[in-house]
């Protein structure tokens, strides 16, 4: 069973009928993907399916799952912003706001809150069909 297929027969949530397109999901990616993204104007959006395997001993997402979401979904937005150089995670915080459960389609809204050339400055929060369940803000280097 492919992935896309995986995600699809865990939930009744099927990304790819409401226009999202599974990302290649490499390295540490593949791990806790799939992520998906979404053409959204300009840029992009990006998301993914809750699942068991995200789930804590409390049966809400992994906090660790959520921030790890939100570097890569927030790091994808600073590479576009760096004109698509490389860039690293230089400090990123979180605030939860609300438990995310298994089913749930987490998105990430993301703004550029200063570009310079070197450091990229960002906020995003996690929804869950449109509530904030996470709030993060941090910045990115640019690698020359």
């Amino acid at each position: 069973m492919g992935e896309q297929a995986a995600a699809a027969a865990t939930t009744n949530f099927d990304p790819a009928a409401h226009g999202w397109k599974i990302m290649k999901n490499q390295g540490f990616s593949s791990l806790v993907g799939p992520m998906w993204a979404k053409r959204d104007g300009e840029g992009w959006r990006y998301a993914f399916l809750a699942e068991d395997k995200h789930e804590n001993r409390q049966g809400a997402v992994h906090g660790g799952m959520l921030m790890t979401f939100a570097d890569h979904a927030i790091g994808f937005v600073a590479w576009e912003a760096a004109g698509r150089r490389k860039c690293v995670t230089m400090q990123l915080e979180n605030q939860f706001l609300a438990a995310v459960r298994h089913g749930d389609f987490v998105e990430c809204d993301t703004e550029v809150v200063r570009a310079a050339k070197t450091v990229i400055f960002l906020r995003g929060v996690l929804k869950v069909k449109g509530k904030a369940v996470m709030a993060a803000h941090g910045i990115w280097k640019v690698i020359e």
